[in-house]
């Protein structure tokens, strides 16, 4: 082979070879992984707007990155508002690592929602929970401003037993806060129709009242 056609054949190669590396498809490495060879969660193919931002804020918070990171998007979940994340954040909200239990417990009461109200008062009445995510629950349970949350706080303050520096933070946020009438605890009721006494006359239907 002469010289010319080696060229030739060189060339022909080196321009296969560039093809096929510009064709290549190139994978997603994840945010901040452990092993960045592996590509980010895919959205799925209907998700759009909020299902779209609550799909990747629970997949960036469950992602072994740093616990900023971590903290960061289970922080951005609560922003959210979103009442789909309450479940998860509840059970990170009992993580072993303390930075990731309180960015929960702080996501749990930016999303005011009866679940999140009973999330933060489960915390607060947990048996093996960190006394410090006890307390971080019970300050922020007044957020929700709701009768049921003050009622709770007024009724932890009233306990006879329990951690003396949790009760010391309820009798304070009691102290504070006003006392919820009875009618303000009970869900707002739909007025209903007057009864009608047994044996009352009925008035009387008219022919055009059936059309």
């Amino acid at each position: 082979m002469n010289p010319m056609t080696r060229l030739a054949v060189a060339a022909v190669l080196c321009c296969l070879s560039l093809t096929a590396l510009a064709a290549a498809p190139k994978r997603g490495n994840a945010i901040g992984s452990a092993k960045e060879d592996e590509p980010c969660p895919a959205p799925k193919p209907g998700a759009t707007g909020p299902d779209l931002a609550f799909l990747r804020g629970v997949s960036w918070a469950f992602e072994p990155a740093p616990l900023e990171i971590r903290g960061q998007a289970i922080e951005d979940l609560g922003l959210l508002g979103d009442p789909r994340a309450l479940n998860p954040l509840a059970a990170m909200s009992l993580d072993a690592n303390p930075a990731i239990a309180r960015a929960a417990v702080r996501a749990v009461a930016n999303i005011r929602h009866p679940r999140a109200e009973e999330i933060l008062s489960n915390l607060v009445r947990h048996p093996t929970a960190p006394l410090a995510t006890k307390q971080l629950a019970l300050s922020l349970l007044p957020f929700q401003n709701t009768a049921t949350a003050l009622r709770f706080i007024h009724a932890t303050a009233r306990q006879p037993t329990g951690s003396y520096e949790l009760l010391q933070l309820a009798r304070t946020l009691s102290a504070s806060l006003p006392v919820p009438t009875a009618e303000q605890a009970l869900p707002q009721l739909a007025p209903a129709a007057a009864p009608v006494p047994a044996g009352a006359m009925q008035p009387a239907a008219f022919p055009g009242d059936s059309k």
